[in-house]
């Protein structure tokens, strides 16, 4: 229903009619000291909401990584890298730079770190040596990840890649725990196998290869090709006659037999047949993988046993002579 307003009724012509179901508005203001102290407040915590939402966001941003395609000569390999040189001429090198070659690029990208003071060189590879090396050779950016990392966070982060994409071999993986160790970086082996989530057994098998005489190593057909499960044995024959080891593998070296297997190697290296010496065939009496006395037969058909000093308790050595009167025919 409409309504008719005389001029000069004193009327707000601007105003909505009494009649139009507008709500009245109310005064927003605080009448008391305590009403504005509490707008106060409720603005305040909305403000530090506010900026904890923008501070998580950033902190999102920064945490997020992104590829970028960085030219591979600006890129030095970790200072804790141990690969072999053999491993960036093997076939799976190879098989895998002609992946890069044909997809135009690294589609899986590397890890690297900014580095400063070095001429030569923008960023520190974390992981993907191999990646950056064929990218390298065949002259293509590489699609890496820019992070920044202490020594020890690089160092944890390659090791973990290196067992996840299993692309490190146990003796490779020993010597990155020992340049880790020699460098001060971790200020034990079990605190180092605690940092990068590892057993102690793990770093402890990988340092004993690491250790072995570089002519035992180079006697396999690649240092690759040695395993964890062979450390202990070959350690301990290293430690007990470690003359005759290195001396069998320089021989073995010198034969250049290029169809020799890992297997055959270790047993040459490890042969309880030892060479002839005098005329007399020798072999070796073992207890818990040591030596601990010989049996030697002559060019007659004699036989001499002979057990180290300390070997046998007293009550031992007198079951020992009994058993062995008790083979002789009466």
């Amino acid at each position: 229903m409409s309504k008719t307003v005389k001029k000069g009724s004193g009327i707000d012509f601007d105003s909505p009619d009494e009649d139009d179901g507008a709500p009245a508005k109310a005064d927003e203001r605080p009448r008391t000291a305590i009403g504005a102290i509490s707008v106060s407040l409720a603005m305040g915590r909305g403000v530090e909401e506010e900026n904890r939402a923008l501070k998580d966001k950033v902190e999102l941003l920064e945490k997020r990584e992104f590829v970028e395609l960085l030219d591979p000569k600006r890129i030095r390999a970790s200072k804790f890298a141990n690969r072999h040189p053999s491993s960036f001429t093997v076939q799976a090198f190879e098989s895998l730079r002609e992946e890069i070659a044909h997809a135009g690029g690294n589609v899986q990208p590397i890890k690297v770190r900014p580095v400063t003071g070095d001429p030569d060189h923008d960023f520190e590879i974390v992981y993907g040596h191999r990646r950056h090396r064929a990218c390298l050779e065949l002259s293509l950016p590489v699609a890496a990840t820019v992070t920044k990392l202490d020594d020890q966070q690089l160092f944890t982060e390659m090791d973990r890649e290196n067992r996840d994409r299993e692309s490190l071999s146990p003796w490779e993986q020993g010597r990155m725990y020992q340049r880790a160790l020699d460098m001060g970086l971790f200020p034990s082996a079990r605190k180092l196998a605690q940092t990068v989530g590892v057993t102690n057994s793990t770093v402890s098998t990988a340092l004993l290869l690491a250790s072995l005489p570089d002519e035992v190593v180079q006697a396999f057909p690649g240092p690759q090709s040695l395993q964890f499960r062979w450390a202990v044995d070959l350690s301990r024959a290293v430690e007990e006659n470690r003359e005759q080891i290195v001396s069998r593998a320089l021989e073995i070296v010198e034969r250049g037999d290029a169809s020799r297997t890992p297997k055959a190697v270790l047993a040459q290296l490890l042969a309880d047949e030892a060479p002839a010496q005098n005329g007399a065939d020798l072999q070796r009496l073992k207890s818990g993988g040591k030596t601990v006395g010989t049996v030697t037969r002559d060019a007659r058909g004699g036989l001499t046993i002979k057990v180290k000093h300390g070997v046998l308790e007293r009550s031992s050595e007198a079951k020992l002579l009994k058993f062995v009167e008790g083979l002789f025919k009466p």
